[in-house]
């Protein structure tokens, strides 16, 4: 049985007694619904040496709620999947439902919130193991040492970024709010990962994702949401695609933004397949057309169950079906 290292639970009752506590520790490990984190702490990972692990408990701060305002919608980062789940926004943004519906199992969505999706590490077969499995090897980059066994003669960690909401909330163009005990910034959602799978959040020492600001979508828009994984009740996925779409009067499209999940160390924009579609109409030939584009810049590695083939493959079929649907949203009479 894996059980939890010793730790310490730190409980700040306001959002300022937060950020202050998390400036003055040397590494925070941030406690939201736990999902992953006690997971990962199980399995041995961030364990010290000579003292408790603290961790930060966001539960009793005012980070749940979801809010309309006059330019759209802000979730805050404490909602759970759950409620996301049970939430009937107007439009397009209705693919973060679907989406949130689609993570893991109702006991999991019930505890897990936005933030702590927004923040999810990256995984890896040869990483999130227990400390006994990967003691009869050497330890990963992302564990401290100095070797990948994804890429044994590579220079950085190939650990892949799963998470299902960040290239939903990318696609629809949202920004996240962060803070931290000196000053607030809002930053693209996009700009959140740094693409490297050891370090994959672009965060500041003791800053906090706080909430979620998302645009109101304009008349003749559409979203939409693939998932590709081997069971729907639990696993992540080997291959996911966030499409939007703006169709002009002529029923052309006017703006795309098409984003990749599980294929990467992060999110990832496929830029040829959305200046591919701007300014033409759906066709059958456009379709394969961000495919093709989705395929070229998935950058699978044989960190997970599947061949890294296989997951290029279906990120490219992922692609075209949020694409396709996500016209046909933008393209139906309201």
């Amino acid at each position: 049985m894996l059980r939890l290292p010793p730790v310490a639970v730190l409980r700040p009752r306001s959002l300022p007694e937060a950020l202050a506590t998390l400036s003055c520790l040397p590494e925070p490990l941030i406690l939201g619904g736990g999902t992953d984190l006690l997971v990962a702490l199980k399995q041995g990972h961030g364990a010290r040496s000579g003292g408790l692990l603290r961790l930060l408990s966001l539960g009793d701060l005012p980070l749940a709620d979801l809010r309309e305002e006059e330019g759209g919608w802000t979730l805050g980062a404490g909602v759970t999947l759950w409620d996301l789940e049970r939430w009937h926004p107007p439009g397009p943004l209705s693919v973060i439902s679907d989406a949130a519906r689609q993570i893991a199992a109702p006991p999991i969505r019930s505890r897990a919130t936005l933030g702590g999706n927004l923040c999810l590490d990256t995984r890896c077969f040869h990483y999130n193991q227990s400390t006994f499995w990967r003691s009869s090897r050497p330890a990963c980059f992302k564990a401290g040492g100095e070797v990948c066994h994804v890429a044994p003669g590579g220079n950085r960690c190939f650990a892949c970024h799963q998470a299902d909401l960040p290239p939903v909330l990318i696609a629809l163009g949202a920004t996240a709010c962060l803070q931290n005990s000196q000053a607030a910034r809002t930053a693209p959602v996009e700009a959140l990962y740094t693409g490297t799978g050891k370090t994959p959040l672009a965060l500041a020492r003791g800053e906090l994702v706080t909430a979620v600001s998302i645009p109101r979508p304009p008349p003749r828009s559409g979203a939409s949401w693939e998932k590709i994984r081997m069971r729907k009740g639990l696993d992540f996925a080997v291959a996911s695609a966030a499409a939007y779409v703006e169709t002009a009067p002529d029923g052309s499209c006017r703006l795309a933004r098409v984003v990749l999940g599980a294929v990467g160390p992060g999110p990832l924009r496929v830029a040829e397949a959305e200046d591919a579609v701007r300014g033409r109409p759906l066709g059958a030939d456009l379709l394969e057309t961000v495919a093709d584009a989705a395929r070229r810049t998935a950058r699978p590695m044989k960190n997970g169950d599947l061949p890294p083939a296989y997951r290029r493959q279906v990120a490219g079929v992922a692609a075209k079906r949020a694409v396709e649907k996500a016209w046909q949203l933008a393209s139906a009479p309201r």
